[in-house]
């Protein structure tokens, strides 16, 4: 067993880290701006009393602070660096402060007390001394947006949809083809406004050279001289016909993309900015390209992956290359790139992506516009030519759904189903990990506890893993692409069998879980993650440790949810749903049994139970459930929005759909129907219920499920009061329904009256 790492490499982790963002530590260096365990004056020497910071950052070419850094070694809570930082930070004056690992940093606006973040994501590395003073400047929530930019974001949105609308005049019907020519021109662009890439292939091939030239000059030039230029430097890159061929076109676009500078990123992010606005382009309209894995997501699994110099690092479904983009920075930014062997390792030898569609001359591009690593990057089928322990790390986002004939290439032979689809990619990945080899992959929530050809291949990787860990991901993490439920599956392989599996629940990934996925004040749960993630401490309803033993009589299942149990702080004792407080009612009726019967028909939404017109038995298509008054009726596939009621009393029988689930009070006086319908329909327990379904795209929560539930206990004085209320409930009722009668009399009266009918 290895031992944990010392502080002193975090140091060193740190120290390369802050020279690779530009921050000068060399003390004999008279523009040094960080200064270790010491302050730069005697006055601030004098205000420390005695304490010796980590790390304090000054503003250049001044005596004036703006950061603390504490270092930590891994497996040291973070929060308790970050208070220490802020200590020393207040006595200095200095408005940021950090905390780090080896891993990661945390940090915060003191003033403000909130932590930094850049596009509503959370920082998890240090930032440059510009990035450090606009946070300083706009508070503690600061966008990257170009510098130069004459246009809004909506503006920016606006260009991209001209362009898109152009494309599609050109007759690139189809949404890949718009989004592979845009990114070319995207990619001319960006060349233009890199140093490196000007000098690489020459000024009188860039942006700047032709973006004035008319309309069919224009469109020669790029066609018969930049082409053949991008193809001699970059290959199959640019082997195709350059699309557009309408001049107009062209030229209508190159005008539009001329306003923007893209690559002046006012922050750390400067290498990813190419596919920051490709994913800008498609905001959630799937006509234009892929699905973009959010990079806090990637961010979290690099930071669990924990990736070394001279590992091999693979994804087989890399799609624009989000997951290898951003390897490459981490491990760019944690090593001395300035030995050429150093940085030709890391070009050449270390990154691997394989992507079926041409979306890889994409992920391509992005890896030449950050500083390369894109030689091995191929457009093929990773799953019809397995690869056999090559890679030391392979993390990627499996294609859902995926309709492969590559099956019998595998330990557990699949069909050529979309869900035997999944276990192909996750058996691909296990058989490209070397021995030891660690692998970090989104998958979907079924693959965790669902049994046939699913369990087999999660068994075949439980049983053969030194590690195991799940991360859960919130539902609607994916929003505006798609809401499926997933998970981050970690292991390693390894003989020595595991003895534990931790398991993560994350809520709040620090933005809101629906198509806008605007960011949320305040720190997410994935700082929480890593803060834990090393010494694997327990956290009720949020983490847990399970043992080997424990998971194999579960039939290997991995739902987090199966484990932990998310019970909301009550008044009282608690007392859960399936210890005899409610019971599940299944009596099926055949209306086509009785076809000249009419039968009432309940209807279920977040606004209760609703009687709808009533069904002849002779419609009917197909069986119904029956529900008697009193009974909790709910939706499984909508109960996490409230779709739950009480059949009403002057309801005596009535059928709903065969989908949804009748439960019955077993007590109807200690627990009153309405006063269950009342606790499920809570805010809080909402939020319980959703931890609770199952289901990858789809949330469903079975009566197994809601028997987990935890709900306060009434006492005996609230069940007199509940038994109370109800009493007058129905006595109003009774009332309301004979002054309906007389109503709908008198108006039966006067109908008559006035037809001449009385």
């Amino acid at each position: 067993m290895n031992t944990y790492p010392l502080e002193i490499d975090t140091r060193q982790s740190i120290n390369t880290r802050l020279k690779h963002l530009g921050w000068i530590l060399e003390g004999e260096n008279p523009n040094c701006n960080v200064f270790q365990e010491r302050a730069k004056t005697v006055e601030q020497a004098r205000l420390l009393q005695g304490k010796r910071p980590d790390y304090i950052l000054y503003q250049s070419n001044t005596d004036k602070p703006i950061a603390i850094i504490e270092a930590k070694r891994p497996g040291i809570d973070l929060d308790q660096g970050l208070q220490q930082s802020i200590e020393y930070a207040n006595l200095l004056s200095a408005p940021l402060a950090f905390a780090c690992n080896k891993t990661f940093a945390i940090a915060q606006h003191i003033p403000q007390g909130y932590p930094l973040k850049i596009d509503g994501e959370e920082i998890q590395d240090f930032i440059d001394e510009l990035t450090a003073i606009r946070f300083i400047q706009e508070g503690s929530e600061i966008v990257s947006t170009p510098l130069g930019m004459s246009v809004t974001h909506d503006g920016l949105i606006k260009t991209y949809e001209d362009a898109n609308n152009i494309l599609r005049k050109e007759g690139l019907r189809e949404g890949y083809e718009r989004f592979s020519t845009f990114s070319e021109i995207l990619f001319l662009k960006f060349i233009d406004e890199s140093e490196r890439l000007r000098n690489l292939i020459g000024k009188r091939y860039c942006w700047s050279e032709f973006q004035s030239y008319p309309d069919e000059q224009l469109l020669d030039y790029i066609t018969d001289t930049v082409w053949k230029k991008l193809q001699a430097e970059f290959g199959e890159i640019f082997n195709n016909q350059f699309a557009i061929q309408t001049p107009s076109n062209l030229k209508s676009i190159v005008e539009r993309i001329s306003t923007i500078n893209l690559t002046s990123i006012d922050s750390d992010i400067k290498g990813d900015a190419f596919e920051y606005f490709l994913k800008s382009v498609t905001n959630g309209v799937k006509d234009l390209g892929e699905y973009f894995t959010p990079r806090h997501i990637v961010r979290l699994i690099l930071r669990i992956l924990k990736p070394k110099y001279g590992e091999t690092i693979y994804d087989p479904f890399c799609g624009t290359g989000g997951f290898l983009l951003e390897a490459f920075k981490y491990l760019s930014s944690q090593t001395d790139t300035s030995h050429k062997d150093i940085a030709e390792t890391l070009k050449q030898n270390t990154i691997f992506g394989r992507e079926l569609t041409s979306t890889a001359r994409i992920a391509k591009m992005n890896m030449i516009l950050f500083g390369d690593g894109h030689n091995n990057i191929e457009k093929m089928d990773s799953l019809e030519k397995p690869i056999e322990e090559k890679y030391d790390i392979v993390m990627s986002n499996i294609p859902y759904s995926q309709e492969t004939e590559a099956g019998h290439h595998y330990p557990i032979p699949t069909s050529s189903s979309k869900q035997d689809g999944d276990l192909v990619c996750i058996q691909h990945i296990w058989k490209a990990l070397k021995p030891e080899g660690r692998a970090a992959i989104i998958v979907p929530e079924t693959f965790l506890y669902k049994g046939g050809k699913i369990k087999k291949v999660r068994e075949l990787i439980a049983k053969q893993v030194s590690e195991l860990s799940i991360i859960s991901l919130p539902r609607g993490v994916f929003m505006p692409y798609t809401p499926e439920k997933t998970n981050i599956l970690y292991f390693k392989k390894g003989d020595n069998h595991f003895k534990n599996c931790f398991f993560f629940a994350i809520h709040n990934d620090g933005f809101e879980l629906n198509a806008k996925r605007k960011p949320i004040v305040g720190n997410s749960d994935i700082t929480k993650c890593l803060s834990v993630w090393d010494d694997f401490k327990e956290i009720e309803g949020v983490s847990t440790l399970q043992s080997r033993e424990k998971i194999r009589e579960n039939n290997w299942n991995l739902r987090p949810y199966f484990y932990m149990e998310d019970i909301p702080e009550v008044q009282g004792e608690g007392v859960y749903l399936g210890d005899g407080i409610v019971t599940e009612i299944v009596e099926w009726v055949y209306p086509n049994d009785s076809p000249n019967q009419e039968f009432s028909m309940l209807e279920i939404s977040k606004n209760g139970v609703f009687l709808k017109d009533p069904l002849l038995g002779s419609e009917a298509t197909q069986k119904y459930k029956l529900a008697q008054s009193g009974d909790i009726v709910y939706n499984p596939h909508r109960v996490n929005i409230g779709s739950i009621g009480v059949v009403p009393n002057h309801v005596n029988e009535a059928l709903v759909s065969p989908a949804y689930v009748v439960i019955r009070s077993q007590d109807t006086l200690k627990y009153n129907p309405n006063y269950l319908v009342s606790v499920l329909k809570h805010p809080r327990y909402l939020k319980v219920i959703m931890n609770y379904c199952l289901g990858a795209t789809r949330a469903s929560l079975p009566f197994s499920e809601l028997a987990r539930i935890k709900i306060p206990k009434p006492s005996v004085n609230e069940v007199d009061l509940i038994t109370s209320m109800e009493k007058k409930k129905q006595e109003a009722m009774k009332l309301q329904k004979e002054a309906d009668v007389e109503i709908n009399q008198i108006a039966e009266n006067y109908i008559k009256y006035t037809t001449g009918e009385n």
